[in-house]
């Protein structure tokens, strides 16, 4: 029996699970002390260097942090680039950081959609970040095992339309697109991804959601 990771329709690919270099459920967190004690968990965009070093990040707030220890990551392969990832850290005295982890997160460019497909998800959170950069999303779907290596998730994020409102403004109207593509729905995992929003040139944006307990449907303010 094989399980599939999820993939991105549009963007970088998805890992479905979150990949923490080190387990936070150890007995120095549960007591407040050693590494975990003062984490911090930050969106953010990672920098690879010339040398496939993580050298550092800037966080949805646009705080940057320096890595203490440059370090390699098995899925940041490009050199002189930039990841979407969150960051588990802790911060320094210097003003620069420890990273302690790094969990993937999927970039779903916006995108007229010829075959959109609105599968439903497990809903937790949307939000926008604080430098208006990214559309954030927090979702869970719903995996299992299965022998069809062609089985996988597929995500992305589709244009409906750019609404003129009432008052002159315009909202970019946005449909998240999910396939099943087979998987089985045995168990969820949760999935974070991001929608650019740098392009976006509308006063705001709104976001549907299919989910297992109806549309889910926000709007935010660019």
């Amino acid at each position: 029996m094989k399980h599939f990771p999820v993939n991105c329709l549009v963007g970088c690919a998805i890992c479905a699970a979150l990949l923490v270099l080190s387990s936070c459920a150890n007995d120095a967190y549960d007591k407040g002390e050693g590494d975990y004690s003062l984490m911090q968990a930050e969106m953010a965009e990672i920098h690879i260097n010339s040398n496939v070093l993580v050298d550092y990040f800037i966080t949805d707030a646009n705080d940057r942090y320096s890595v203490a220890t440059p370090f390699k990551n098995s899925w940041m392969t490009t050199p002189d680039s930039t990841y979407r990832a969150v960051a588990y850290f802790n911060k320094r005295d210097d003003g620069m950081a420890d990273v302690i982890g790094l969990s993937r997160v999927g970039v779903l460019m916006p995108k007229r959609l010829k075959n959109l497909k609105t599968d439903p998800v497990r809903f937790e959170s949307v939000w926008i970040s604080p430098n208006r950069a990214y559309l954030n999303a927090g979702i869970y779907l719903l995996m299992g095992s299965t022998d069809d290596e062609q089985s996988i998730h597929t995500l992305g994020c589709h244009i409906d339309t750019l609404h003129r409102n009432d008052d002159g403004t315009e909202t970019m109207q946005l449909t998240l697109h999910h396939d099943q593509g087979g998987v089985p729905e045995y168990y969820s995992q949760r999935t974070y991804v991001s929608i650019p929003l740098k392009d976006a040139m509308t006063d705001s944006v709104c976001i549907t959601i299919h989910t297992y307990d109806g549309i889910v449907r926000k709007t935010f303010k660019r």
